[in-house]
């Protein structure tokens, strides 16, 4: 007969006491096994409470510098009022005489790790079952939830050893070979100067692009997507703000030059209608897949790129940060943000692609020559987070400096900071190179053979 849910619910969860026991007496009989234990377990891994808390004292009293034996473990507890509370003397007797060798401690820690884990994944199954019969939220926003818990358990889980300083150099010499051979590390983006500057975008990296609204974030972040996805690969864009469609004429009339102002009033010559034609028809066969709906969760986004990946996803683009909705909105906003930007960081790991994140400056940044860090929106975290932190602003033109907009790498954890000149076409909606390093100023990859990749 097939169990159900509410069938389930009686059944003792999985939990191996016997080896929680084994693994707290290996400590007790040979302290030089605690690095082994204390290395896999946290005490919330243990199913018995007395054994949590015998595994918590034990392990401060490891990080305190003491040594873990029975006479100071029972002192500890007597002081803190914990001793009679785990079972007294008589229970220390019994975890003390539970292993004959304390060389298995790390085999009875795995085991113990191992029913943690699954216990973990019954709770998001309950909390799920329980989200259901509340009949709060939309299933999405379930699903969203639950998916969220199960990725973050199986990264919780997932523990990388370390290695030896020549095993991460030989891996820095052959990428170090790859560039050398001119395979670029980083996505390129098409924009030369920044390509040349930066080494275009890194997988496994979180890049901000901040601006104030109305500089051409979206229209940047839009022709950086085009290009990728016309010669390096797949791409995902997540468009919280406009359409699919309001982001298709916009792509077309930057590919074009045909002005979007001429498109809106719908006054189009024969000309200008060819030249859009041509222009679409080149966009549909890039790369590019838009997630246009205005409510996506980091879980939801998380999701399409775990799929995509398996496409050959090579960069992710969302529009942007301050319109994602938040997992919890009981939280302060500014916990909200710092959780989104720490789970975008993640992601990247997790899928080791670069996501370029938009993000809004606040009012500090208006009138101000340059933007600064500390004028990114709602959240220190941000900033913290990144890897990366490009700023997108408008330069009013000189004789020494005739661009009118420029893009500041305003932090690189890898890298040089410093602003990169641009010009911006609005009529366009389109950035060009102002012609620092290279003899073309166009944006995208295919207006001149030093752009191509």
């Amino acid at each position: 007969m097939t169990q159900t849910a509410a069938d389930t619910l009686d059944r003792i969860p999985p939990q191996n006491l016997e080896a929680e026991k084994s693994v707290l007496g290996c400590i007790l009989l040979d302290s030089q096994v605690c690095d082994d234990a204390f290395d896999i377990l946290r005490p919330e891994d243990f199913y018995s409470n007395a054994n949590a808390k015998l595994f918590g004292k034990m392990l401060q009293m490891h990080s305190d510098g003491m040594k873990v034996d029975p006479v100071l473990l029972v002192e500890r507890l007597g002081t803190a009022g914990d001793l009679e509370a785990i079972g007294g003397h008589a229970y220390l007797v019994e975890v003390a005489q539970s292993v004959a060798a304390p060389s298995h401690a790390s085999h009875y820690a795995a085991i113990v790790r191992e029913k943690a884990t699954l216990r973990s994944v019954l709770a998001a199954a309950y909390q799920a079952t329980s989200d259901v019969y509340s009949c709060n939220d939309a299933p999405d926003a379930i699903l969203e939830r639950c998916e969220a818990s199960l990725s973050n358990i199986r990264l919780g889980s997932e523990k990388r050893e370390p290695v030896t300083l020549q095993a991460a150099t030989l891996k820095a010499a052959t990428t170090i070979d790859a560039i050398t051979q001119g395979q670029a590390a980083g996505v390129l983006t098409g924009l030369y100067d920044f390509d040349i500057d930066q080494g275009g975008l890194f997988p496994g990296e979180l890049i901000i692009l901040a601006a104030r609204p109305g500089i051409g974030k979206t229209s940047f972040a839009m022709q950086v997507a085009y290009n990728v996805a016309q010669h390096r690969g797949l791409v995902y864009f997540a468009s919280l703000e406009m359409s699919d469609e309001d982001l298709s004429v916009r792509l077309a009339c930057s590919i074009s030059g045909v002005s979007s102002r001429l498109v809106r009033t719908g006054r189009l010559t024969e000309q200008d209608n060819s030249k859009l034609s041509q222009a679409m028809n080149e966009q549909s066969n890039a790369a590019l897949e838009i997630h246009d709906q205005p409510e996506l969760t980091v879980a939801s986004i998380r999701r399409q790129l775990r799929k995509l990946k398996k496409r050959g996803l090579v960069l992710a683009v969302i529009d942007y940060l301050q319109l994602i909705e938040p997992e919890d909105h009981k939280i302060p906003r500014e916990q909200q943000v710092a959780k989104m930007t720490k789970s975008l960081k993640r992601t990247s790991r997790e899928c080791n692609v670069p996501i370029l994140c938009l993000c809004q400056l606040n009012r500090m940044a208006d009138g101000e020559e340059q933007p600064m860090l500390s004028h990114l929106r709602e959240s220190g975290a941000i900033e913290q987070d990144a890897d990366v932190v490009l700023f997108l602003a408008p330069h009013k033109p000189t004789e020494a400096a005739g661009n009118n907009a420029s893009l500041i790498v305003a932090k690189n954890r890898n890298g040089e900071t410093g602003p990169i000149p641009l010009d911006w076409h609005p009529g366009r909606t389109r950035f060009t190179c102002h012609n620092r390093y290279s003899p073309h100023a166009e944006f995208s990859g295919h207006d001149g053979d030093d752009n191509d990749f």
